[in-house]
């Protein structure tokens, strides 16, 4: 297992596309936070920890789409085959994948959000936002963590870059979209969503009701956790029968 996990993130650092998608990917939180501080779009009174979250949705974005790519480019670029003839036990090989994409996301995830930090302390106006507590900002590593297992995840079940990139986006941007056709389940799906839950956790953003998870904070990020846990073992098990 740890073999395979190291072969599989020596491809991720050592493919161009690989770790040029995970920069970029990185790069995504701190140029949002620095748009929307430098623009004045930070409410007053919000510290500069709430301030470098303020990306987090696009950057959740970037990248789940990023591990999704990872997984299924290996079938567009015909990869896969040599992977599979690699590593001959299937759940071995779905396992290693999936932690050498969570291993890239936080490494990615951490740096993303110190340098979103760094920046809104740069860029603020002098004594308008309180640095805060930067703990909180362990919630958008673990968030980055698990869209990139659900990005990845997708990618092993469709096969298709283009198709994953897709599920992934309307698994982060529907159910607020779509908020007004849930009724009464709206807090419970809009509250369990990624950002929201970061948004929860830092507490940089005033959540209505409607969008906050009638169980809490914490009970929502299990939530979140355990539905993209629940896509992971079903990607295994579609790899197994169909790969196998």
């Amino acid at each position: 297992m740890r073999s395979a996990w190291r072969a599989e993130l020596v491809k991720i650092t050592t493919v161009r596309g690989q770790w040029i998608g995970a920069v970029l990917a990185s790069l995504v939180i701190p140029l949002a936070s620095f748009l929307v501080v430098a623009t004045g779009g930070l409410r007053s009174g919000a510290s500069s920890t709430s301030g470098a979250v303020t990306g987090s949705l696009v950057g959740l974005l970037a990248f789940g789409v990023w591990g999704a790519v990872i997984t299924a480019g290996e079938y567009a670029n015909g990869t896969m085959v040599l992977s599979l003839s690699t590593v001959p036990r299937r759940l071995v090989l779905v396992a290693a994948k999936l932690l050498a994409v969570a291993t890239a996301a936080a490494a990615g995830a951490v740096v993303s959000t110190l340098v979103a930090l760094v920046v809104v302390i740069g860029v603020r106006a002098p004594g308008a936002h309180g640095i805060g507590d930067p703990a909180p900002l362990v919630s958008v590593v673990a968030a980055v963590v698990v869209v990139a297992v659900l990005g990845a995840s997708v990618g092993l079940i469709t096969r298709s870059p283009s198709a994953s990139l897709v599920v992934v986006a309307l698994a982060l941007l529907l159910p607020r979209a779509a908020s007004g056709l849930l009724g009464g389940l709206e807090p419970w799906v809009v509250g369990a969503t990624p950002d929201t839950v970061v948004q929860q956790i830092v507490g940089g953003a005033q959540l209505p009701a409607s969008e906050t998870y009638p169980a809490g904070t914490w009970a929502a990020a299990l939530t979140t956790v355990a539905a993209v846990v629940a896509v992971a073992a079903g990607s295994a098990l579609v790899f197994v029968r169909r790969d196998g």
